[in-house]
C-alpha cells in the first residue's frame, strides 16, 4: 500500500513539473516572440535609423537584446557582441558543433521566421554550455531584407519551437 502511494505521489510529482516547465518555456518564448516583433516594427518604421534603437533594447530583465543579419546571415548589428558585425553566422558552430546560425537561415529563407536551440555558454554560469532558444523573424529594413533574432536561456529544447 506504501508503495502504491510512493508511486502516485511520484506520479504527480513528475506531472507538476512538466506542466511547470511547459508554463516556463511558453512564458519566456513568449518575451522572445514580443521582443522580436517590437524590433521588427522598429527596423520597419525607421529603416537602418532604427539599429541604434535597438543597440540599447534589453527584455527578460535585461538578459536579452536584439541582433540582426543580412539574407546571408551576414551580422548587420550586434549590441553585445560587436566583433561578430560582418561575420557570417552560418560558419558559427555551438559547443557540441552544430551550424545552428546555417539553421536558422535556412529556416528564415524558406519560412520567414522559425525557432532554433543550440548549446551555449552561460556566462552567468561560469561559462557552462546550456541549451539557448532563438526566435527570428524576416523584416524589411529600408528595402533591405533582414533577419531579426533574439535568444534566451532557460527554454528547454523540447520547447524551442
Amino acid at each position: 500500500m506504501a508503495l502504491k502511494k510512493i508511486v502516485v505521489v511520484s506520479l504527480f510529482l513528475m506531472a507538476f513539473t512538466a506542466t511547470t516547465v511547459f508554463a516556463d518555456d511558453e512564458t519566456r518564448k513568449k518575451e522572445l516572440t514580443d521582443a522580436v516583433d517590437y524590433a521588427v516594427k522598429v527596423l520597419e518604421g525607421k529603416g537602418k535609423a532604427g539599429l541604434d534603437d535597438l543597440k540599447a533594447f534589453r527584455f527578460a530583465g535585461g538578459e536579452g537584446y536584439i541582433y540582426v543579419t543580412d539574407m546571408n546571415a551576414v551580422v548587420i548589428m550586434h549590441p553585445v557582441a560587436p566583433e561578430l558585425i560582418n561575420k557570417d553566422c552560418t560558419t558559427i558552430k555551438d559547443t557540441k558543433g552544430k551550424f545552428f546560425g546555417a539553421e536558422m537561415k535556412g529556416k528564415a529563407e524558406k519560412a520567414g521566421k522559425g525557432w532554433t536551440s543550440y548549446s551555449w555558454p552561460n556566462s552567468k554560469k561560469n561559462n557552462t554550455p546550456e541549451t539557448k532558444c532563438s526566435y527570428f523573424r524576416t523584416a524589411n529594413m529600408g528595402g533591405q531584407k533582414v533577419i531579426v533574432y533574439a535568444a534566451l536561456f532557460g527554454i528547454s529544447e523540447a520547447g524551442c519551437q
